[in-house]
């Protein structure tokens, strides 16, 4: 029975790292010489195991992109796409994209259906990169995790010392708490900091788990919630429309100027300004929190007013100093490098 279960786990871990290869980045060009002057990417979204929706752009060198989708299904070895998009007037109409993945390069052909060149291609699977990621702490920062180079043993005697669980307890021998790279995994303890911040900058990096059978708010949730009041969303939002509850978004506040998210798997940044509220002698708020936010790099809210505290945090009300409270959803949501710097 334990062989059998053993050998079941390995099939679904094969599966799942097979699906991860697809899904992601891609970028290449067209082979045939009236399409040389147009560039190609694509974003892939697992929607199953099998199941996906490959976003294709198109677009002049230095210039706009026009979108279209299509889906895919792997079988036989390959992952396989089919399908009709627009791309507009300028760029010939609508073609039809038959294309595949196999070893990992992802080729095909944009066949026209009003006459016009077909389009050659060829890309390949791209890791982009936040900017920050692996930043080190400045003088003066206050580290609560340590970068993913740490041992597990560092993290957890730094973690032990500086950060705290709410609303339950780690166990280090199962799937959550300090894992062997030395980042930390969630589930089923929400983690903050046992000291409270004023002003200050953050930087935060996370990583969200490959959920393809979810959907929206099930799909790699949790949230920063800095003063453990104010939440900055963390979802699996690759590819997706900026919300305020899609990744970097302030629930009830505010949308983010755009969507830089990465895949699902790979390392993202937060890297948060923060001026906490002010208040008169007799405790009145005077002026409102404010915060910027850069996601990987791209500022997706500028200077930001927070009128209020977002739900689901910690409560109570407002105050010149709070906690980093890092969201329990029951998402294994990873972590690691978060330090902050007082600017008081």
């Amino acid at each position: 029975m334990i062989r059998r279960l053993s050998f079941a786990l390995l099939a679904v871990a094969i599966t799942a790292g097979f699906a991860m290869a697809q899904q992601g980045n891609w970028k290449g060009q067209f082979t045939n010489a009236d399409w040389q002057n147009r560039t190609l990417r694509a974003q892939i979204v697992g929607e199953s195991g099998v199941d996906y929706r490959a976003y294709i752009y198109v677009g002049e060198k230095d210039g706009p992109e026009t979108r279209g989708i299509v889906k895919g299904k792997t079988q036989k070895g390959g992952t396989f796409f089919q399908g009709d998009i627009d791309l507009g007037e300028k760029f010939g109409g609508v073609f039809t994209l038959d294309g595949n993945i196999l070893k990992g390069v992802f080729s095909g052909e944009l066949q026209s259906k009003s006459g016009g060149a077909n389009g050659v291609f060829t890309m390949e699977r791209v890791y982009l990169q936040s900017p920050t990621l692996g930043q080190k702490p400045p003088a003066g920062a206050i580290i609560l995790m340590m970068d993913q180079g740490a041992t597990k043993e560092e993290q957890q005697a730094l973690y032990a010392k500086q950060v705290e669980v709410f609303d339950g307890e780690w166990d280090v021998q199962k799937r959550w708490g300090v894992m062997g790279d030395g980042s930390i995994r969630m589930f089923p303890s929400s983690i903050e900091s046992k000291k409270e911040f004023g002003d200050s900058q953050y930087h935060i990096e996370f990583k969200t788990p490959y959920m393809p059978n979810d959907r929206g708010q099930a799909r790699g949730n949790s949230g920063v919630y800095v003063h453990g009041r104010y939440e900055i969303q963390v979802l699996d939002s690759f590819t997706d429309e900026p919300r305020d509850n899609q990744c970097g978004g302030i629930y009830q506040q505010a949308v983010p100027l755009s969507n830089p998210c990465l895949p699902p798997g790979e390392w993202q940044t937060y890297d948060i300004t923060f001026r906490a509220p002010r208040f008169n002698s007799s405790g009145q708020k005077t002026e409102n929190a404010r915060l910027t936010v850069k996601l990987n790099g791209t500022v997706i809210h500028d200077n930001l007013e927070l009128r209020h505290p977002t739900p689901g945090g910690r409560g109570g009300q407002e105050a010149l100093t709070g906690i980093l409270h890092l969201q329990d959803h029951n998402d294994y949501v990873s972590w690691k490098n978060i330090w902050v710097l007082p600017m008081d």
